[in-house]
């Protein structure tokens, strides 16, 4: 164990660095990132550049958020959010991606496409956990929103708008998903509309560089698509569609497209809700346990009874005991059992979904057969 826990942590770093979350900051000899100085440029932003005004960090070009990068007010903003980056966020991707790279990868190979359904605008985690994929699918309610012309609103409201916007992002950088209750509000903010701006901060944080960004129509629920290069990693595209997954909304049309996209691909679930144990969506579960090659989920996912053991192989990570209290009701006492009757299981090295700690929290991989 020993042994394995230097090796964790001799890995971690590599990985981290391998997978070009932050490749491009400058480092001092310690190894902490030097912050880039906020200089005044010219010109007209690019997608790139309002990606990185969202996420703190200076624009390469746009002299209008140029100048608002000099105020106290966006200082600040900028202070914080990668305060969190930096302590919080990015210490628990590298985590996430040397696990993948033990766990997920082994057992799945190097998916193209990862549908996320219930994850919303997660994109940050959606990467970490399957950083050699090529194409993230997110589904949510919220609304998709577009590129926010932030250079043609007025200077006040920009910055009024990213006091909302750090809250909306705080809890996804300190715990890692979104609370649905205030996406209702958060993402209705000025010049800052859905969930475009919360993805662009991510991709910001990433030091991504936008290739292309459009609003699409996916079996008549609205989205929007981004591509987009990740240092070391590649071109990559992000697929976030505004649609009801329940039962009637999700059919037709909509679970077309989703085929069209998705057929073949990986599914990941974290914070779901517990949604797929409700009646209201067998529909776009029965769709992922006929479509996806493999599923990647904490106990909130699909209920472990789902699965026929003759069509899959399951692993088991983790502990599980019951869900949180707020989500008593949906406790899996075949779940339970089967951890039981493992025995001791590979632990994680972060926490996941609704369970913050490591100690505490579950995986499940399943492979079809």
């Amino acid at each position: 164990m020993v042994l394995k826990m230097k090796f964790l942590t001799l890995l971690i770093p590599l990985l981290f660095a391998g997978c070009a979350l932050e490749s491009e900051v400058k480092r001092d000899a310690l190894g902490n990132e030097i912050p880039e100085p906020f200089v005044e440029v010219g010109g007209q932003a690019t997608p790139t550049d309002i990606a990185l005004f969202l996420a703190g960090r200076p624009v390469k070009q746009g002299a209008q958020l140029s100048r608002l990068q000099q105020t106290g007010e966006y200082r600040a903003f900028s202070a914080d959010s990668l305060r969190k980056w930096k302590y919080k966020t990015s210490r628990r991707i590298g985590n996430q991606n040397a696990w993948q790279a033990l766990h997920i990868a082994p057992l799945i190979g190097s998916p193209r496409t990862v549908v996320y359904p219930f994850g919303g605008p997660d994109l940050l985690y959606a990467i970490a956990m399957f950083p050699n994929a090529s194409r993230y699918v997110l589904l949510g309610l919220e609304p998709a929103g577009d590129l926010p012309a932030l250079e043609a609103a007025l200077p006040a409201d920009v910055i009024v708008s990213l006091d909302r916007h750090a809250r909306s992002i705080e809890t996804e950088l300190l715990f890692g998903y979104f609370i649905t209750k205030d996406m209702k509000t958060d993402f209705s903010n000025g010049p800052l509309q859905g969930v475009t701006p919360i993805l662009l901060t991510s991709l910001g944080l990433m030091n991504a560089r936008i290739d292309g960004i459009r609003s699409i129509n996916a079996g008549g629920n609205p989205g929007i698509e981004i591509d987009f290069t990740l240092p070391g990693r590649g071109r990559k595209s992000m697929t976030y569609v505004s649609g009801d997954l329940s039962n009637g909304k999700f059919g037709g049309a909509y679970s077309s497209w989703l085929s069209s996209t998705g057929s073949g691909s990986v599914a990941y679930f974290k914070a779901a809700s517990y949604l797929m144990q409700d009646v209201a969506f067998t529909s776009v579960r029965s769709w992922v346990l006929g479509n996806c090659h493999a599923v990647v989920q904490d106990d909130s996912g699909i209920p472990y009874a789902a699965f026929d053991q003759q069509q899959w192989h399951v692993r088991l990570f983790g502990d599980y005991d019951a869900p949180i209290g707020f989500f008593s009701k949906h406790s899996q006492s075949d779940l339970k059992a089967a951890y039981d009757a493992a025995g001791p299981l590979p632990g994680l090295s972060f926490g996941s979904g609704y369970q913050m700690k490591a100690s505490d929290a579950n995986l499940m991989i399943a492979v079809r057969r």
